[in-house]
């Protein structure tokens, strides 16, 4: 591990020993205001609890323009199922595999955490040389970029902002995705089972997931989808009627595992199951290179306890018709970048609790009048099924800036130092710089950072060779930004 490198990694495992999980992110926001106390920086903070600390430029850098290098405090908290870690007092325990570090059981926290141990690491560091810095570290990023859009603007008077918050180094995003989230309710008629109805336990499990903006091209399949294909099957086999169903952990998170128990009459049973099992091994021929590690399971449990109880057939016929009419996917590619999806929708949480069911859907595109077709294809979806629908005002999407002074720069300085062109990009994910960009309209921004694979999964790993290269290209915008 390159020197440079090895220093950030011990900022970053300083920082995974604190509890941050999304609306969580207290300890991580009092530890960084002592570390800037401790070096005689002020801080200031809204009343969200986004964070800048203001950082004096170095000598003879002290009256340069203001550069902002901004991050997210909280992280996903996903694990593999059976883990016992705690993410409201475990460290995350980190695990070096060759050029790759990568997290025991749960996700790393790479996403953004690593941001944070960057702008550490350049404040402490006496070789780097800086015009004044505001450290600009916001809250609750991971469920809708709620922190950020609760900013108070007046927090920031510098106006070049460097997003440390993309995953594939050598890449330059210099714009994003907005995005909002409906959900969807519905009362269902529940009735006592009688005596001829048996169970039948239903998951679908062990799928890589991902981040439901970056990864929703890459084939890999969603268990609240795989979960409604299966139940479409069932019922066309022999009627049932759905006791639980659940899948799906959040909405930025393609849904990695769901869980449902059905009743079926004893004399059908057989066929129902044979269904299930027909599908299931379509299903994993389909994804056996995206997604190999899907599983089904499908388990006959006995006859139902005397006071068993279940949806009725027509509501869950109706379930299993609006789970699988939603959108979920790629829906339209990017016209200026065609292998860049435009628009999407992700099916990211299904739920049956206390006798109604709960949806939850999260819709981006970089074209706003294509978010809100989007958002209606799925409102319309929830109004057919009889449902409750509400559709945030969710986040705005950045638009590009081919002209942006601060990108031409960084373009320059990444040739003189890999000798490699880099790539621009605008990216398929909400990005803060989109709401930022919205409060102060002014603002010049480029967002980069390491290369980081399988963010939102316990699968998320962080090249470290790209955080040396990163370091590298940091190092010297900063100086020349000081000029």
């Amino acid at each position: 591990m390159h020197p440079v490198t090895r220093t950030i990694i011990g900022y970053f495992e300083q920082i995974n020993q604190i509890p941050r999980c999304s609306k969580q992110e207290q300890q991580i926001s009092r530890w960084l205001q002592q570390w800037a106390m401790d070096r005689g920086l002020a801080v200031k903070a809204d009343s969200a609890g986004n964070l800048v600390v203001q950082v004096p430029g170095s000598n003879g850098f002290e009256h340069a323009p203001t550069v902002i290098l901004q991050g997210h405090m909280d992280m996903v908290c996903e694990k593999h199922a059976g883990s016992d870690h705690d993410f409201s007092k475990d460290p995350i325990r980190m695990v070096q595999d060759g050029p790759w570090l990568t997290a025991r059981e749960t996700t790393l926290g790479a996403d953004n955490g690593i941001a944070i141990a960057l702008a550490l690491a350049l404040v402490d560091s006496p070789d780097v040389t800086h015009p004044p810095l505001e450290l600009f570290f916001t809250v609750d990023e991971e469920t809708g970029l709620t922190g950020v859009l609760k900013m108070d603007p007046s927090l920031l008077s510098g106006r070049i902002l460097i997003n440390l918050d993309s995953e594939d180094e050598g890449v330059f995003i210099v714009g994003c995705a907005g995005g909002r989230n409906t959900t969807i309710n519905r009362p269902l008629e529940v009735k006592i089972l009688d005596g001829g109805y048996e169970w039948v336990d239903v998951s679908a499990h062990g799928m890589k997931g991902g981040h439901s903006g970056v990864d929703i091209a890459k084939h890999r399949a969603n268990a609240n989808k795989v979960m409604a294909r299966l139940l479409s099957a069932g019922i066309s086999a022999s009627p049932m009627r759905l006791v639980e169903l659940k899948g799906g952990t959040g909405r930025n998170v393609i849904p990695r595992a769901c869980e449902t128990v059905v009743a079926c009459r004893r004399d059908r049973i057989d066929e129902l199951v044979k269904a299930l099992g027909s599908l299931a091994r379509i299903i994993d021929q389909e994804y056996r290179t995206a997604d190999p590690g899907l599983t089904i399971h499908i388990e006959k449990k006995g006859p139902v306890a005397a006071d068993g109880r279940g949806v009725t057939e027509n509501d869950t016929a109706m379930v299993v018709n609006l789970l699988a009419a939603l959108p979920c996917g790629p829906a339209e590619m990017a016209e200026d970048f065609p292998l860049l999806v435009q628009t999407s929708a992700n099916l990211s949480m299904v739920e049956i609790s206390d006798d109604a069911l709960a949806v939850t859907s999260s819709q981006r595109s970089s074209v706003p009048s294509r978010l809100d077709a989007m958002c209606q294809a799925v409102e319309a979806v929830g109004r057919l099924a009889g449902a409750t629908v509400h559709t945030g005002s969710g986040y705005p999407s950045w638009p590009m800036n081919r002209e942006s002074p601060l990108l031409k720069r960084c373009t320059a300085l990444y040739r003189e130092l890999f000798d490699a062109a880099p790539t621009v990009q605008v990216m398929h994910a909400g990005l803060e710089c989109g709401v930022i960009g919205d409060r102060c309209p002014d603002m010049d921004m480029i967002s980069l950072g390491p290369t980081i694979e399988n963010p939102h999964s316990p699968s998320e790993r962080l090249y470290l060779p790209s955080v040396e290269k990163v370091w590298r290209l940091m190092v010297a915008l900063l100086k020349a930004l000081g000029r």
